[in-house]
């Protein structure tokens, strides 16, 4: 889980940024979100969704 892609619900904008910036942003503490992630795949808040990007890698890696 090296990078996370953070939506804001309010403008749908997504940025890119590491869990500590995401637990930053969002105020939500940095092991929920790794918990949320590893459990549900997702970790969702009134204001933000966030999902690992891993996932995305893996994706390329095998098309390749």
């Amino acid at each position: 889980m090296d990078y996370l892609l953070v939506i804001d619900n309010a403008t749908g904008e997504g940025r890119i940024m590491t869990l500590a910036e995401a637990a930053a942003l969002t105020l939500i503490e940095a092991a929920d979100i790794e918990r949320s992630i590893l459990v549900f795949g997702v970790c969702q808040s009134m204001d933000f969704v966030i999902v690992d990007t891993e996932a995305a890698e893996n994706i390329d890696a095998l098309a390749a």
